[in-house]
């Protein structure tokens, strides 16, 4: 056969419905399953806005639209009806499009909260497709304000908490596989020998396929449950080969714990993946999809890559890797998806009155508010505080400090830097990392200092003491006698200077021999140094504070560092000083003997 197109032009699927009493818009996930109607009419509002706003709302929730999942068309629905709550309030409410006022939006904009940052971003996206806007009203929309005030920061699960989540969503998802795997080898075992079981052993058998192959227990003709004693036992049967909604809950947990993804996203996961190993020799690696709408229209789909851990994982099942995990949620939840026929990866058999919802309809993914009513139970018996799936998430980053479906600066700026827990911390780190670095720099500049011990055992041994000072001997002679001197310091090497080309004489300032790798120091430099950090500290009440720091800071700093490794008072040394050491300094300060 071949394919062919229609007959006549394509025509758009009609979402918004119009019966008089009701006005609906459907909506229909891209990931598929039962359509959800979201009704305008009771919001009570004008005619004309309220065909705007359900204009703006189609189209947002649309196949082009930025809307994509239930969760945000439900968000978009809710900042609507705050909308008409807050016209409804009013003394006179607007009547048409051309009665909106920029104070109809105003208490959204004045309250610089998330809360109203997020409505007013709502309005929108509703009014954005909307022609006939008064032109105030739309620039006080659209106009620029200012940015939500800083709420309560938002800290990270420790490792210890971490770690006591992960405990008690194991134990609640390893009861949970326990329990499906013998009710499935039950079943196998029941379909293999059907004939030649007994009785009761066939009825609960046949009960169990049953429910395993409806996702509902047997009911009489007006839709009860049968009570009957040939299908006593049901719900148990029911309870025993489906997940409940705790346990694919503790799923979710553990899959944030192991990926760092969001709750949202770790939701919207589907069953359909590919496996990027060889199965058998190689590390498991899962390649799926998943979704993220508030990354935008055009980034919202994304390819997740679930890797194994590199901790081998505690017996045949891990848990200890986002690869492993997202098996056992697929193995999990395979029963359930099967007879509700979804690709959602996290998806239950609801546990309320079984007589309220029958069969398919029972089955549903995990909604993404689902840790509000999750309390995990840890080996120990301790039952969880409300666990939150951002300090989770925060938890990860920080401890791998990578990102995780997002920028290198997203990380940076939205993510660790507002950790209020990490922040000391890397204060800590950085503070270690730059006093090591200060460390470093003042050890290879600072200039070897000589004590007068050992200026006399110099004279008397001088070959160790050359090899310790990194020159010869004849060099430590000549050190010694002040042949060598270069104003307040000697220099041992003035051809190898790190200033000027090797081989040739060095041309630099006397002030950076203060720093130079061959500069040596001896007792009686000490005078000439302490009158030069005199001088020094004097021109900074004479000259400019910036010319200041340009030419002496790093003098004086390094003079005040070599006088305090000897042990020098600055005051009383520079009372030392010759008048003809005091003329050198002011000719090396003033430029006089520096080559032009």
């Amino acid at each position: 056969m071949r394919a062919s197109l229609p007959e006549g032009p394509y025509e758009r699927p009609d979402v918004v419905i119009d019966t008089g009493e009701r006005l609906v818009v459907r909506f229909v996930s891209e990931s598929g399953g039962s359509a959800k109607d979201f009704e305008f009419r009771r919001l009570g509002l004008a005619p004309e806005i309220e065909s705007a706003i359900v204009q703006g709302f189609a189209r947002a929730c649309g196949p082009a639209g930025t809307r994509k999942t239930v969760e945000s068309v439900k968000t978009l629905y809710a900042g609507a009806r705050m909308f008409a709550r807050s016209l409804k309030d009013l003394p006179s409410p607007p009547q048409s499009l051309s009665a909106l006022t920029p104070a109809h939006i105003a208490p959204f904009r004045i309250r610089h909260t998330r809360y109203a940052d997020s409505l007013l971003q709502v309005l929108r996206v509703l009014f954005r497709p909307i022609e006939g806007l008064p032109t105030a009203f739309r620039e006080a929309l659209y106009a620029p304000h200012k940015p939500a005030s800083p709420t309560r920061t938002l800290s990270a699960y420790t490792d210890s908490e971490v770690r006591r989540i992960q405990r008690a969503a194991r134990t609640e998802v390893r009861a949970a596989l326990t329990r499906i795997r013998q009710a499935e080898a039950e079943l196998a075992e029941w379909q293999a020998a059907r004939p030649g079981m007994d009785s009761e052993d066939g009825r609960r058998g046949a009960l169990l396929a049953q429910v395993a192959r409806t996702g509902d227990v047997p009911r009489c003709r007006d839709g009860r449950i049968d009570t009957s004693k040939e299908h006593s036992g049901a719900i148990d049967r029911l309870r025993h080969i489906f997940p409940t909604y705790s346990e694919v809950t503790a799923l979710a947990v553990l899959l944030i714990c192991v990926s760092g993804h969001n709750l949202s996203t770790v939701c919207g996961m589907t069953a359909s993946h590919l496996r990027a190993d060889d199965q058998v020799e190689e590390e498991p690696l899962v390649l799926t999809r998943a979704s993220k709408p508030r990354r935008g229209r055009y980034g919202a789909e994304m390819d997740l890559a679930l890797a194994p851990d590199r901790v081998p994982a505690n017996g045949p099942d891990d848990y200890a890797s986002a690869a492993g995990v997202y098996r056992l949620a697929v193995e999990l939840c395979a029963r359930a998806r099967a007879v509700a026929g979804t690709d959602a990866l996290l998806v239950f058999h609801a546990t309320g009155p079984a007589d309220r919802a029958p069969g398919r309809a029972r089955i549903r993914a995990l909604p993404t508010n689902s840790l509000q009513w999750w309390r995990g139970r840890t080996p120990d018996g301790d039952v969880l505080d409300r666990v939150d799936s951002r300090r989770l998430r925060l938890a990860f980053v920080q401890r791998h400090q990578r990102p995780v479906a997002h920028t290198a600066t997203t990380l940076a700026a939205e993510y660790l830097a507002k950790d209020a827990t990490a922040l000391p911390e890397y204060q800590a780190i950085v503070d270690k990392a730059l006093r090591g670095e200060v460390e470093r720099i003042r050890v290879s500049h600072s200039i070897l200092a000589l004590t007068d011990a050992e200026v006399r055992e110099a004279a008397n041994d001088p070959e160790p003491a050359a090899q310790r000072l990194g020159t010869t001997v004849e060099q430590l002679q000549l050190l010694l006698e002040g042949r060598l001197d270069t104003v307040a310091t000697a220099c041992i090497d003035h051809t190898n200077s790190p200033y000027t080309p090797s081989g040739t004489a060095c041309s630099a300032s006397f002030l950076l021999c203060l720093g130079c790798p061959n500069a040596r120091s001896e007792p009686r430099h000490i005078p000439i140094q302490a009158a030069m950090l005199e001088s020094i500290t004097r021109r900074r009440a004479e000259i400019p504070a910036t010319e200041w720091e340009d030419r002496f800071s790093i003098a004086s700093e390094q003079l005040n560092d070599l006088l305090e490794r000897q042990h020098a008072g600055p005051t009383v040394a520079a009372e030392e000083a010759s008048d003809e050491d005091r003329r050198l300094i002011e000719m090396v300060l003033d430029g006089r003997l520096d080559l032009r």
